[in-house]
């Protein structure tokens, strides 16, 4: 099945590709469509972290960072199945280098290191607005069919 290409109109009213929704979390997450090359198999996505996403050391929780880029992960792997395969995560590994400062833009760019069958591998970078890395991530997920709308 050829890749969806996801586009900031479907994004903007809560769609990835034609009729598959993306989750409530997407909201919560303050996400917004940045770019997506199905080509490359790459899609940006970029966050504004909330107050309450602060530890209690005023910057973001480490959860929070993980799940902006698990929220990126997802919609690529999907995207590059034809939206045929939803990502379920086995493995998320995280690196943190710096914090994300709340309410300060940040972008992740994730990408598919490898699609198969029944697995993918993704990868994810957490970036400020100097274009600095603050977190990388890489995911193993097991493919499962998509719900039917």
């Amino acid at each position: 099945m050829p890749p969806i290409e996801i586009t900031k109109a479907d994004y903007d009213a809560g769609r990835i590709g034609a009729d598959f929704t993306h989750p409530p979390c997407a909201a919560h997450l303050n996400a917004r469509f940045e770019s997506h090359d199905s080509a490359a198999g790459i899609l940006r996505i970029s966050f504004v972290p909330r107050p309450e996403f602060a530890n209690p050391g005023g910057t973001v929780q480490g959860g929070f960072i993980a799940a902006m880029m698990d929220d990126t992960m997802g919609p690529v792997v999907f995207a590059a199945t034809g939206g045929a395969k939803v990502p379920v995560t086995c493995d998320l590994n995280t690196s943190y280098f710096a914090a994300p400062k709340i309410g300060a833009r940040c972008y992740v760019e994730a990408r598919i290191e490898k699609l198969g069958g029944s697995i993918a591998f993704t990868s994810a970078a957490l970036f400020n607005e100097a274009g600095d890395v603050l977190a990388k991530a890489t995911q193993t997920a097991r493919l499962v069919d998509a719900p039917k709308r």
